[in-house]
């Protein structure tokens, strides 16, 4: 939950825009109205705070713009955005971002909508790890730095998108969710399926492939475990620049009598590509 996530915004503006009515012509009441919203991990609202990951407040400053102050599941302060238009979702002033201990990580610019200026990475300590400059949401140039503050090399930072428990986690829930007919598993027994799975860069799974399978059935019963596993929480990033990322995942079915360990052929099948940003 730690990544900036656009859909969220989005929703919550429309949320706030039915406080106000839905022809949005409504006078605003003479204090700021504050509103309070649950949210699964990937965004969507929910009615109640029933199924929640997270929650969100909302403070009008006046009919149009406000800040919005969201939270961890734990209660501890997450981010700060400042909106120009809460209803349309513009950010506008600095974005701040905090870990659970209260630390600042991530501090950013916008201006009407689109990043501009400074955006500043800090590492656990607490101390400047990366700058990367923006002209009108366009990465201009960045620079990292040492724990000491001395600049160093940049290397890429990149981070897979995230999905409960990680890729581990990714490989069971769709192991989990695989169904095989009776008398598959009667003839075959078991098997590894090898999957191509592309991951957009809204976090969205577009694409899913079987590049080998034993059998058939064995190759349909995963593409359609895909379909049902839960939804991933952000996307995958390359130095803070949403990407999306493809990767090969072995899916084991089956119970060897054995052991994986002795029949599973395909282990080194698992990789991850992160592909440029469009």
């Amino acid at each position: 939950m730690l990544l900036f996530d656009k859909k969220v915004i989005v929703l919550t503006a429309g949320l706030v825009s039915g406080a106000f009515g839905a022809s949005g012509q409504t006078a605003p009441p003479a204090v700021p109205p504050k509103v309070s919203i649950y949210l699964t991990p990937t965004g969507k609202q929910l009615p109640n705070s029933v199924g929640a990951d997270h929650w969100a407040q909302i403070a009008m400053r006046d009919s149009v713009s406000g800040i919005m102050r969201e939270y961890y599941s734990s209660g501890k302060l997450w981010r700060v955005i400042p909106f120009a238009n809460v209803r349309l979702g513009i950010r506008h002033g600095v974005v701040l971002s905090y870990d659970e201990a209260g630390k600042l990580y991530r501090r950013e610019d916008f201006l009407s909508g689109q990043r501009q200026g400074e955006l500043q990475l800090f590492d656990a300590t607490g101390a400047l790890s990366r700058t990367i400059v923006y002209a009108h949401d366009k990465k201009v140039s960045q620079q990292c730095f040492t724990a000491a503050g001395l600049p160093r090399e940049c290397q890429p930072d990149k981070q897979l998108p995230q999905y409960p428990r990680g890729t581990a986690g990714l490989i069971a829930a769709i192991e989990q969710a695989a169904v095989l007919p009776t008398e598959e598993v009667l003839r075959h027994g078991f098997g590894t399926v090898v999957i191509k799975l592309l991951v957009d860069a809204e976090a969205t799974i577009i694409g899913t492939t079987v590049v080998r399978a034993p059998t058939a059935r064995m190759g349909q019963a995963v593409l359609e475990a895909v379909k049902a596993i839960k939804p991933f929480v952000a996307a995958g990033m390359v130095d803070q620049e949403p990407v999306s990322v493809l990767y090969y995942l072995p899916i084991k079915l089956g119970h060897p009598i054995n052991g994986w360990a002795m029949s599973n052929a395909y282990d080194d099948a698992l990789k991850v590509t992160f592909l440029a940003a469009e």
